[in-house]
């Protein structure tokens, strides 16, 4: 069983989507390294906090959660306490993957009131991003 350290949580992972970019590794591509480690390549998933590391505040244990990691795809995860976000208990499955890549690209992004962006491709993560942009103040083409 994984154990967190400062700053991380342990979550008992409930789901995890399934992102383009876990293909590559699933087709046996050569610049992976195999095998892979257990849970690999699970980036996005959502859950219940396990148990807390120290430094860690921000959530308590028995709290639903979509989380950033590497190993989703596993019963347990560790994740960044900062990679959180709380899901309503009301919600039993959460589209971690598609909101996870959109929050990640937003922050990166680091959008700011008054800027403009383009966003090209209007999908389900275009259109998430040009809410987030607006939201933020920016204008969009």
């Amino acid at each position: 069983m994984p154990e967190p350290g400062p700053g991380e949580v342990r979550i008992q992972v409930d789901g995890c989507g399934v992102c383009g970019s876990n293909l590559p590794l699933w087709r046996g591509k050569p610049w992976f390294h195999y095998p892979i480690e257990h849970g690999a390549p699970g980036h996005e998933g959502w859950g219940r906090v396990d148990r807390v590391g120290p430094k860690v505040d921000s959530v308590r244990p028995g709290e639903r959660v979509a989380f950033l990691s590497s190993r989703a795809y596993a019963e347990y995860d560790i994740a960044s306490s900062n990679t959180l976000v709380r899901v309503p208990a009301t919600i039993e499955i959460f589209p971690a993957e598609a909101l996870g890549c959109a929050m990640n690209i937003f922050q990166r992004c680091d959008i700011e009131p008054e800027q403009t962006i383009a966003v090209v491709g209007i999908g389900f993560l275009g259109a998430l991003l040009i809410q987030l942009a607006v939201a933020a103040g920016a204008q969009v083409i």
